[in-house]
C-alpha cells in the first residue's frame, strides 16, 4: 500500500488516497496527531511543518509525508 498525498493550497486542504478495502486514515503534523478517519483534512493558512498521512487496513499499511510552509 503506497498512499499518495495531495496538497490543495487554494483551499488549504490535504487529501490522501490509496487503494484497498476498509481503509483507516490518520494524520499528524510534526508528529502530533491531527485527526483520524477521513481521507482529507482542512488546514489553517499558517500550517507549517511535516504533514503525514497514514493508511492501513487488514492487509497492509503505508504512509507519506510532505513539508508545508505558510505563504509569505
Amino acid at each position: 500500500m503506497c498512499p499518495s498525498l495531495q496538497l490543495l493550497l487554494a483551499q488549504w486542504k490535504a487529501s490522501c488516497s490509496s487503494e484497498g478495502d476498509q481503509l483507516l486514515y490518520s494524520w499528524t503534523l510534526n508528529g502530533d496527531s491531527l485527526m483520524n478517519g477521513n481521507s482529507s483534512i482542512d488546514l489553517d493558512e499558517g500550517t507549517d511543518g511535516n504533514i503525514t498521512c497514514s493508511v492501513k487496513n487488514h492487509v497492509s499499511h503505508g504512509q507519506t509525508t510532505i513539508n508545508v510552509k505558510p505563504c509569505t
